[in-house]
């Protein structure tokens, strides 16, 4: 009896110790994740048409608060052609001011009591300064001939510049529309350059 007493003692025994040793270990699993922020980058112009590289190479290194311009022409000679797609860069820049004036103009108008015949007209009055306005702050950037021939000017006018002609064309435009003359294209400036940026460029070519 005692002897069956201690098989069965010592079998409970291994039976115990082999159950220990069979029990599968559980290791909590770690996983790091590491997080890379990436800084938002303001998006590139975007450029109506296909242009030369170098153009684009251009375009990303004048100031996001800058108007820019783009010219191309083909001539005889390659003076007439960077004469003519300067002049056709500056056009464009000349076409955002009126845009943004046109911009400027409505908003004002759609918060104010002014009457809409006097602000088209003050409209009007600065578009019509703006196209006389030889734009004397703007500067090339940059220039060159593509594969094809054709001559490209970038030109580009600062925020400073630009508020200039634009205060100059509005002081011109409030003698002949009195009624606006508490409109201040100043004031809405900023909205107003972001819109530009934000908007396509297109193309001087003709």
């Amino acid at each position: 009896m005692k002897k069956i007493i201690g098989v069965t003692v010592a079998l409970c025994f291994v039976l115990g110790f082999a159950g220990c040793g069979s029990s599968p270990k559980t290791a909590a699993a770690t996983t790091t994740t590491t997080t890379t922020t990436t800084a938002a980058s303001k998006p590139e112009r975007r450029i109506g048409g296909a242009v030369p590289q170098f153009v684009k190479d251009a375009l990303k290194r004048t100031p996001e608060d800058a108007l820019v311009g783009i010219g191309t022409a083909r001539a005889a000679s390659l003076s007439l052609a960077r004469t003519t797609a300067a002049t056709r860069a500056r056009a464009e820049i000349s076409r955002q001011m009126n845009t943004m004036i046109q911009d400027m103009v409505r908003d004002y108008s759609a918060g104010s009591e002014v009457d809409p015949k006097a602000a088209l007209s003050f409209q009007e009055n600065i578009t019509v300064a703006l196209s006389k306005s030889t734009l004397t702050g703007s500067s090339i950037v940059e220039e060159d001939q593509d594969d094809n021939g054709n001559y490209w000017v970038v030109v580009m006018l600062s925020k400073i510049n630009t508020v200039t002609e634009i205060n100059q064309a509005q002081a011109a435009a409030r003698l002949a529309v009195p009624a606006m003359a508490s409109f201040s294209a100043e004031d809405r400036m900023n909205a107003a350059f972001d819109r530009a940026y934000a908007s396509e460029l297109g193309v001087g070519d003709r």
